[in-house]
């Protein structure tokens, strides 16, 4: 019996041993994950947060009296307990000189004609802008994004803000036709106009008049000559020369000392107007010479943040109205028009801006390390050195 038990037990043990050896391998698993470990997406990479702008404190100004109109200014002034130190220039050129000499950090922020924007970018005077910084750039008559003003190697280094057209104003009772760019050739007229001493200016015009264009960089040492020569025949036989700005040529004009005076602007001629005095400005048939002010970022501005809130102001439609109605001058952006009163609005020539920014000619002075036979900015202030001393002006 015990035989037969132990031969049972045999059995079973040989049949388990068999039915294990039959199973099939298992299949690795990946150890479960507790309820509080499920996967997730992968961490992403921390971003330091942007740094909003320190807006506030001092600020340094060079440029023209009036371009940092209070009124225009002091809603930032009031918001951001802004202080403006100004420095005023008397001519557009003491930018230039006063930059220089004070040095990087000196100043913040600044205007100037425009003509001198390739010179300051290129000798790296001013900073190129970042756009994003200043939103009411797109509120700029299209002519002026469209034509690329303001920018040099296609980097936009200052604003438009101010413009008008050269011409001339000229006593409509006295001068029965309305002049030309000739009036100097009038025997009528000899001894009764005045000329201005702003010799980049009358430069300029000349340069326009003989058809040689506004663009300094492509003048030459025969087209200097010609200039030279044309200004001299109108310096000659004027009654005087400008020295005062437009305050004595309105003087001048109203008191009946002159008859008309060359590189006037609309403001001259309707302050005479105020009082009572029968003064017209006329843009010459012909090429348009174009005046326009720009702001600007100096290389090495200490408040930075602040400068671009004071530029973005600055062209901003309530700034530029209140500018532009104060001093009768044409404004780039195109919402300012909409603050103005009607009449303002209709002679500041609101519905002719886009086209006439489109069509103007405008000043660029030459290179600053032009080589003969182009000219150099030394050579165009000497000329017209030459110019003043030949006519006795």
């Amino acid at each position: 019996m015990y035989k037969k038990i132990n031969q049972i037990l045999i059995f079973v043990l040989i049949l388990s041993v068999l039915l294990v050896a039959c199973q099939p391998a298992p299949v690795p698993t990946a150890a479960p994950v507790a309820a509080t470990q499920q996967p997730v997406a992968a961490e992403p990479t921390a971003v330091p947060p942007t740094e909003a702008p320190k807006i506030g404190g001092q600020l340094n100004y060079l440029g023209w009296e009036g371009y940092d109109l209070a009124e225009a200014f002091q809603p930032l002034y009031d918001q951001y307990g802004i202080v403006l130190n100004t420095t005023y220039i008397g001519s557009n050129d003491e930018v230039i000189t006063k930059m220089k000499a004070g040095g990087p950090g000196t100043y913040d922020v600044g205007d100037i004609h425009a003509r001198y924007l390739n010179l300051m970018a290129k000798t790296g005077m001013i900073i190129p802008l970042d756009e994003s910084k200043l939103p009411n750039y797109q509120e700029l008559f299209p002519a002026w994004r469209d034509i690329g003003f303001g920018r040099v190697d296609g980097k936009l280094y200052a604003v438009p803000a101010f413009f008008s057209t050269t011409g001339i104003c000229y006593r409509a009772d006295k001068i029965a036709t309305e002049p030309t760019w000739d009036f100097y050739k009038d025997p009528a007229l000899k001894g009764k106009y005045a000329v201005s001493s702003n010799g980049m200016s009358d430069m300029y015009i000349w340069a326009m008049t003989l058809g040689l264009g506004q663009d300094a960089t492509k003048w030459t040492q025969d087209d200097l000559a010609k200039i030279k020569a044309r200004g001299m025949e109108e310096f000659k036989n004027s009654a005087t020369m400008v020295t005062g700005g437009g305050g004595e040529m309105k003087d001048l004009l109203v008191r009946g000392d002159v008859f008309l005076v060359t590189d006037c602007w609309s403001q001259i001629a309707a302050n005479a107007q105020k009082e009572g005095v029968d003064v017209k400005f006329v843009t010459p048939a012909g090429p348009i010479k174009a005046t326009v002010d720009i702001y600007f970022i100096f290389s090495g501005a200490k408040n930075l943040d602040t400068a671009y809130a004071w530029l973005n102001q600055a062209i901003s439609a309530e700034a530029l109205a209140a500018m532009g109605t104060a001093y009768d001058s044409a404004v780039t952006n195109m919402k300012a028009y909409d603050l103005m009163t009607p009449e303002v609005k209709e002679k500041l020539g609101y519905q002719t801006m886009n086209d006439v920014v489109t069509l103007a000619d405008f000043n660029v002075l030459p290179d600053p390390d032009a080589k003969a036979p182009n000219v150099t900015l030394d050579e165009i202030f000497a000329a017209f050195e030459e110019i003043k001393a030949t006519s006795g002006q």
